[in-house]
């Protein structure tokens, strides 16, 4: 089990101005190996300041793998379509030499259109251009060379300097927002990096289709999953409660309008149809409603005693192989707000673990 720290990396309205904007960002991230964190994980997303706006993590992460010792640092995630194979294992390999084998390795396939146009690229080929690259990462990783002969990607063979280290393709995750892509994370070896949007036991399907695939694919082998949710942490009830709600609901509509889920472009892109079933159940219950379902899923909003709570709770649900990630962060908050809710999960941490250790149950494989 271990406990990360995600940066969001939103700013909404724009407000900030662009140095403040990112110093806010990298503030945050150099306190987290103080505070007990275990790793952070940093995502890539482009063009969107409201949503989020990081077109190159492992230049923060390089930056922090050289704040701190034991924290590991962690691309959440490498948008394999956006990214050419060769030029990620090449990173991948240099910031895992930097940070002294602290690089974890993390891939995903990228859900919004918008991204995808500006990028060129046509959102159908998704999939295709995921599970190509991917297979070339993976081997170039164990390897030293990358090489490939697919429909997207033709790669002379070709030597990677500095040498990766083989391990960094044995211990990494893959994001998985739809049972189709949790299934893959299965299928590759992957821990599976899933953002909290239900509660658990309506994600309890796409755990399990993960799950399956990965014992199928990797016998011997335990699955993992990463939760990832929002926190906002106050002593007051009342007080995290309000301001967890209206940040929360802040990034929530974000999601919403960054995403497109009020279109039906879901149902006619391939690979997005699973996708189209979430924006038509929240076209039916309206943004207000699903925005306060969305915020009512998450584990980390409350006093600590709530947000310990509902952690032995979610240990109960999954068993002792999940890590526990964390957005704090984000919606229009301030730095110093954002901190306030770092400091105290930092204070239950120890408590976090005690959890984790006599944590019991766990997935089961659907039948």
């Amino acid at each position: 089990m271990e406990i990360v720290y995600t940066p969001v990396w939103q700013n909404p309205g724009n407000a900030r101005s662009p140095l403040k904007f990112v110093q806010d960002e990298i503030s945050l991230m150099d306190q987290v190996e103080k505070l007990g964190f275990d790793a952070c994980f940093s995502p890539e997303h482009h063009f969107d300041i409201d949503y989020s706006a990081c077109p190159d993590n492992f230049l923060p992460l390089s930056w922090l793998a050289g704040r701190t010792t034991k924290l590991k640092v962690g691309l959440g995630a490498v948008i394999l379509p956006w990214n050419d194979p060769l030029r990620a294992v090449e990173k991948l390999s240099l910031l895992d030499h930097m940070s002294n084998g602290r690089c974890m390795a993390g891939f995903g396939r990228g859900l919004a259109k918008m991204e995808y146009a500006h990028f060129g690229i046509p959102m159908e080929e998704s999939r295709g251009r995921f599970d190509e690259a991917v297979g070339m990462v993976l081997a170039a990783l164990r390897t030293g060379h990358i090489e490939g002969d697919g429909p997207f990607y033709k790669q002379v063979p070709t030597p990677i300097h500095p040498t990766p280290r083989p391990s960094l393709a044995d211990d990494f995750y893959s994001v998985g927002m739809s049972s189709d892509s949790a299934a893959v994370a299965g299928k590759i070896g992957a821990r599976l990096l899933s953002f909290v949007t239900k509660p658990i036991p309506a994600l309890m399907p796409l755990l399990n289709d993960y799950r399956d695939a990965f014992v199928k694919n990797h016998p011997g082998k335990t699955p993992h999953v990463v939760t990832d949710d929002f926190f906002f942490m106050r002593k007051s009830e009342e007080e995290a409660r309000a301001l967890g709600l209206e940040y929360a609901s802040n990034y929530f509509r974000t999601v919403v309008r960054h995403y497109e889920m009020s279109g039906d472009h879901f149902a006619k892109t391939k690979g997005y149809q699973s996708y189209a079933e979430g924006a038509r159940a929240l076209q039916e219950v309206g943004v207000d409603a699903a925005a306060v379902a969305y915020v009512d899923a998450q584990v980390g909003i409350g006093t600590p005693r709530q947000v310990l709570q509902r952690i032995e709770e979610r240990f109960r649900l999954l068993g002792p192989d999940i890590s526990i990630a964390g957005c704090f962060f984000y919606g229009g908050m301030t730095r110093e707000e954002a901190f306030e809710s770092l400091r105290l999960f930092g204070e239950i941490i120890p408590e976090v673990r005690q959890i984790a250790k006599s944590g019991a149950g766990g997935m089961r494989a659907s039948a």
